[in-house]
């Protein structure tokens, strides 16, 4: 995570790059993000090709970014397909996943050479020709709880994404019959228990296996997803203790294996920094961030995020802490960021306030809701402060 130092030279050089109108700003932390990313392929076989799950953060320039340090790209929509292919991703190391493919957006990637596929149902591989050139996979459910929020466990009996594991035989007849080389697995976001996620990975190895029993060689790539959920990096980490289990399922085959991290590699890295505009009643503080850039945490579980308080010149705001409700800038009465946050007594108009760990699931939710326009981009790379992109205005 970004250090105080780090925030506070950033802080002060935010006078050069903004102007009257930026009264809230997102960075991103590369730093942070190097760091992340070399955790993760250190804790996982050297032999996993890694994916960033675009959707938690879509930003043009962190997907080149991604692409520049070698990693590849998932895509959820065929948009995000574009997003990755412009951003000078390789057909061959983007994987799309879209749940509802068009008869359209499959013609289109069938003829992308070595691009993987996951089809969603087994009625989804109709769709596509005898020969594609493409890569195509079949998403299994494994049928699991790993722990994770119910809104982001995507492998409940009752989950529309995925051929439900109970019907073996049909995924198993649908391998052998289509031109199908690999199997998909997510088992949910936020994931916690690495056990019940160890049978899941099992039984995915296991399914390949009895297909590659009646049909040598027919499966050669797993797709095992991600869904861990960000955490500070330590040598006993999350990420570790799911590599060895991963080292340890795989150890006996051959398989090429995909992974899909998003929320974990991005969370971490970035942060955002708001003007503070009102101190109502020395106990409400409203901010130019609300459920426009925080609609998870604003509709659903709302996550706990550092924040500090700084002055003009980047100096740390201290002195006699006290609680504060933070309030958004949106019209409705849920926009609220946080209730009873701690911040400094002094918290005055003027200040700002830095939003730690809001690198993921945060801009690529951009809300329309006020029609308010998305804050400019900036890039943190340890040392200078530079611009991403500029203020957007929404286009309805």
């Amino acid at each position: 995570m970004i250090s105080k130092g780090e925030i506070s030279k950033i802080i002060a050089d935010l006078v050069a790059l903004v102007d009257e109108k930026d009264n809230s700003v997102l960075v991103a932390d590369l730093p942070t993000l190097r760091e992340r990313l070399n955790h993760l392929k250190s804790s996982l076989p050297k032999t996993c090709i890694h994916t960033i799950a675009i959707k938690s953060n879509p930003h043009a320039q962190m997907l080149k970014t991604l692409v520049d340090l070698g990693f590849g790209l998932e895509a959820a929509s065929i948009e995000e397909v574009h997003l990755a292919l412009n951003a000078g991703c390789s057909a061959e190391r983007v994987v799309f996943d879209s749940p509802v493919k068009t008869k359209h957006e499959i013609n289109e990637v069938a003829r992308l050479h070595g691009m993987l596929v996951n089809v969603n149902s087994i009625e989804e591989l109709t769709r596509f020709p005898n020969d594609p050139a493409c890569y195509i996979g079949i998403r299994i459910n494994p049928q699991v709880r790993t722990g994770g929020p119910d809104i982001y466990d995507v492998s409940r009996n009752e989950s529309k994404f995925g051929v439900p594991i109970e019907h073996k035989e049909a995924i198993i007849q649908a391998a052998l019959k289509f031109p199908v080389s690999a199997l998909h697995m997510h088992s949910g976001s936020q994931m916690k228990n690495l056990t019940v996620q160890r049978q899941a990975l099992e039984c995915l190895k296991s399914l390949a296996d009895e297909i590659n029993s009646r049909m040598p060689g027919k499966i050669n790539t797993l797709d095992i997803g991600g869904g861990l959920p960000t955490e500070s990096i330590a040598e006993e980490s999350k990420m570790s203790a799911y590599g060895a289990v991963i080292a340890e399922v795989f150890a006996d085959s051959s398989y090429q294996i995909f992974t899909e991290f998003g929320q974990w590699v991005h969370a971490e890295a970035g942060l955002a920094i708001s003007k503070i505009e009102y101190v109502l009643e020395k106990s409400r503080v409203y901010i130019h961030l609300g459920a426009d850039f925080f609609m998870r945490d604003a509709y659903g579980d709302a996550r706990s995020f550092p924040m500090q308080v700084w002055d003009e010149h980047g100096q740390e705001v201290e002195g006699v802490m006290q609680r504060f409700d933070i309030a958004g800038p949106l019209c409705f009465a849920g926009d609220y960021l946080a209730h009873g946050q701690i911040l400094p007594h002094a918290t005055s108009e003027g200040h700002w306030l830095s939003i730690l760990v809001t690198g993921a699931n945060t801009y690529g939710l951009w809300s329309r809701h006020c029609s308010r326009s998305v804050p400019k981009y900036l890039c943190w790379d340890g040392e200078n402060l530079r611009i991403w992109s500029e203020r957007q205005t929404i286009n309805f």
